[in-house]
């Protein structure tokens, strides 16, 4: 088999939907295939299957250099890049001299595209395959159309615009693209045509075994007697990053509704990002407030013991283009824990719910069904429990890295 090459400048030091769908590749290849190497800032090698090769990288990006970075390629290209990050450069052209030609070099995440590009336009490397994790054009548009100053909208819109030209140049420039779903292949090739001459993969956003885990009793009873929580109490989860797509304003101020007509009710929230100061506003504001916990970002190993406290989890992303081209990470982590589980009806997850119904769907953006949905959970508990009781073993047999990790190397 062709030796495979990932590059990618993150250190794993966080856990989330990126990491995890990055190891889930690697170590699922690295049982059927024995030449893989990982380029990467890795500090911890025991989350990655031991014949990986590794290759560490001296430089790490500040958030302020992507930014710049991106800026730079969208607005001016790849020369000026030459000017800013000389250093860099001559770093990755020492850390890729030792492959052969016919090296197959996937980028992982969306600046790791942009720098396969760069590369490429540098002869350092012949060709790349860029994995598609998002889509951030549709994210500044989202942003803009939620901004309330001029300021602001003006700012996002460019930033919309700078994306769009870094999409247009790298995908354009790669030699084969990772499509997380049929979806996502149909709406890149519909907005750059030329991609239909690339080599495409399908390689869908699923779970990684590796990050299944069983709750730990500890960590349970410490969850529980932290938020004072008794048998008594009816828990809704959310676990995830904060951000204006993901809907967590709109499952507070759902979540006071359902706690004033059904006292027990709490709600616990994990995770931190762009929104969580404006979540917290509103829950310091919500008439039931108190039974609200913001717990900021937990280890992801405590994943499954706050699902093991909870009886439903919530998944109230807001209606947008990205979730309705692929799964979240968070949809499946929720659907394994064998809980109930609340998610946006998307086309992504209509897509999975087809063969066998997983989860209680809601549409986005409505905070009214969302309520209804909620209230449902609590009024129907013994029922949706019964009636989802084997969406966990459906997810563990059908939506992992193992029943797709070839469609990499056909």
């Amino acid at each position: 088999m062709k030796k495979i090459v990932f590059f990618t400048m993150n250190d794993f030091r966080k856990e989330g939907g990126g990491t995890i769908r990055m190891l889930g590749i690697i170590n699922e290849l690295a049982k059927i295939h024995s030449d893989i190497t990982l380029i990467s800032n890795l500090e911890d090698h025991s989350k990655i299957d031991s014949t990986v090769k590794t290759i560490a990288l001296d430089t790490k990006f500040t958030p302020e250099n992507k930014r710049k970075f991106q800026f730079l390629l969208g607005v001016f290209g790849y020369k000026r890049l030459n000017k800013e990050f000389l250093q860099l450069l001559n770093e990755l052209r020492n850390k890729f001299s030792s492959f052969e030609q016919d090296t197959q070099i996937v980028f992982f995440e969306y600046l790791d595209n942009s720098i396969g590009y760069w590369l490429q336009k540098n002869n350092v490397i012949k060709a790349y395959i860029n994995d598609i994790h998002g889509i951030a054009s549709n994210e500044f548009d989202f942003q803009a159309r939620k901004a309330t100053s001029l300021k602001s909208k003006l700012l996002f819109r460019l930033k919309e615009k700078v994306s769009k030209n870094v999409d247009r140049k790298v995908f354009g420039n790669a030699d084969g693209i990772i499509y997380a779903s049929d979806a996502m292949d149909q709406y890149f090739k519909k907005l750059y045509p030329s991609l239909s001459t690339k080599k495409n993969y399908y390689l869908p956003y699923v779970l990684n075994n590796g990050n299944i885990k069983p709750p730990q009793d500890e960590v349970v009873e410490k969850i529980k007697k932290d938020l004072n929580l008794s048998s008594e109490n009816f828990v809704f989860l959310f676990a995830g990053a904060y951000k204006e797509t993901g809907g967590i304003q709109d499952l507070i101020i759902a979540f006071d509704k359902v706690a004033s007509e059904f006292p027990h009710a709490r709600l616990i929230l994990v995770g931190d990002g762009p929104t969580f100061e404006d979540c917290r506003r509103i829950k310091d504001t919500a008439a039931n407030t108190d039974k609200i916990f913001m717990l900021g970002r937990q280890p992801y190993d405590y994943l499954s013991s706050f699902q093991e406290v909870a009886n439903v989890l919530v998944c109230p992303d807001r209606q947008n283009l990205f979730s309705d081209l692929i799964v979240h990470v968070k949809y499946l982590d929720a659907l394994v824990s064998g809980k109930i589980v609340i998610n946006g009806n998307f086309k992504s997850v209509a897509e999975i719910n087809q063969a066998k119904q997983l989860s209680l769907l809601f549409t986005p953006s409505d905070v009214n069904d969302l309520i209804s949905k909620m209230r449902q959970s609590i009024n129907e508990y013994n029922k949706l429990a019964t009636d989802f009781a084997d969406s966990a073993q459906h997810t563990l047999d059908n939506l992992t890295y193992a029943q797709f990790i070839t469609n990499l190397i056909h």
